[in-house]
């Protein structure tokens, strides 16, 4: 089990890397669409769209690691004070709500893009099927979801992670 749970750990840190890759490409098109249309006087084609559906991307593909680092926000007003037992079934409880919602988005998400697809939907400029876009998103949310129930397993594990830094072995 904690090999497979390694091997998913590398999956986000790769996902986490193409996100960064992304935000790159986001920030080359912007730089380039930028000295297109002030020095040359012709916009870059389908360069909003490049950005925009960067910028979706790059929040997908973050998301996995971002949960396995234990890096969402987390208030500890009472939680410092509550025995151990009680802020482990807590988290556990709050992993399994957000791997539930996270899945129950996909699902959702994926129908939108069947939907999308169905209609023929295409990006304006690029005509890049809005369906697909749609689809690699909810396959990126399903990757999160995953994220969120290995981390409810751990929290009952003894030697799990203790703090965010460790958390996920990454």
């Amino acid at each position: 089990m904690s090999s497979a749970i390694n091997l998913f750990d590398k999956l986000c840190l790769v996902l986490a890397w193409l996100s960064g890759l992304i935000a790159f490409f986001v920030m080359a098109v912007t730089f380039t669409g930028v000295v297109m249309r002030y020095g040359l006087r012709s916009p870059l084609m389908g360069g909003f769209e490049m950005i925009e559906i960067g910028m979706g991307l790059i929040v997908f593909t973050a998301v996995p690691l971002m949960v396995r680092r234990r890096g969402n926000i987390c208030v500890t007003v009472l939680i410092d004070k509550l025995p151990p037992s009680v802020v482990r079934a807590m988290g556990f409880l709050a992993d399994l709500v957000g791997a539930g919602l996270l899945g129950f988005i996909a699902w959702r998400v994926w129908l939108q893009g069947v939907r999308l697809l169905s209609y023929g939907e295409v990006t304006m400029e690029l005509r890049v099927p809005k369906g697909l876009i749609a689809q690699g998103m909810s396959v990126l949310l399903v990757v999160a979801a995953l994220a969120f129930l290995i981390c409810a397993i751990e929290a009952f594990r003894p030697d799990r992670p203790k703090t965010t830094e460790t958390a996920g072995g990454l």
